[in-house]
């Protein structure tokens, strides 16, 4: 499986020092264009999610893209760039948060799937205990700024809890 990562769900994973996740859920074909990756290694990055980025990356393909200006002009020029990439690539996976990238994403037959995704498929697949991804999920809106609408909040958390019961 061919996986494109954007950069939202990059920052995020880091910040949960999660990142080891990404290969063990997506596969081990995980590619991020260098928009991509000069965004999440800017030096304004916290020291230790610089390392955990920096580590993950070592272990990725960055390849150097040029987005066409067709693509939408709502999105970054990273945002750009994974598209791009993942179109070109015939990824089966666009690894994104932004929902316009989603829907992009989704409109050209890639499947989008963000954080929140990633984190429900390490506890399905019980790679990671589903209480320990709900302290996660937690942390990422409470202390993080994870934005998401309330809903999806709520239904994931009651999936959770239902793995967590069975």
């Amino acid at each position: 499986m061919t996986t494109v990562a954007d950069a939202s769900p990059l920052i995020f994973l880091a910040k949960l020092d999660s990142l080891s996740l990404l290969p063990r859920v997506l596969g081990k074909e995980i590619l991020v264009p260098r928009q991509v990756r000069d965004e999440v290694l800017a030096p304004d990055v916290d020291p230790a999610e610089f390392r955990h980025l920096e580590g993950f990356l070592a272990s990725c393909e960055v390849v150097a893209v040029r987005p066409t200006s067709s693509l939408a002009a709502g999105l970054s020029a990273a945002d750009r760039a994974a598209l791009a990439l993942a179109m070109r690539r015939k990824a089966d996976v666009l690894l994104c948060d932004d929902r316009l990238l989603r829907s992009l994403a989704d409109a050209e037959g890639i499947r989008p799937l963000g954080t929140l995704g990633v984190l429900l498929q390490a506890a399905r697949r019980r790679v990671v205990p589903p209480a320990r991804i709900r302290r996660a999920i937690e942390d990422l809106v409470g202390r993080y700024g994870f934005r998401i609408r309330i809903e999806v909040y709520q239904h994931v958390l009651r999936e959770l809890d239902s793995m967590t019961s069975s």
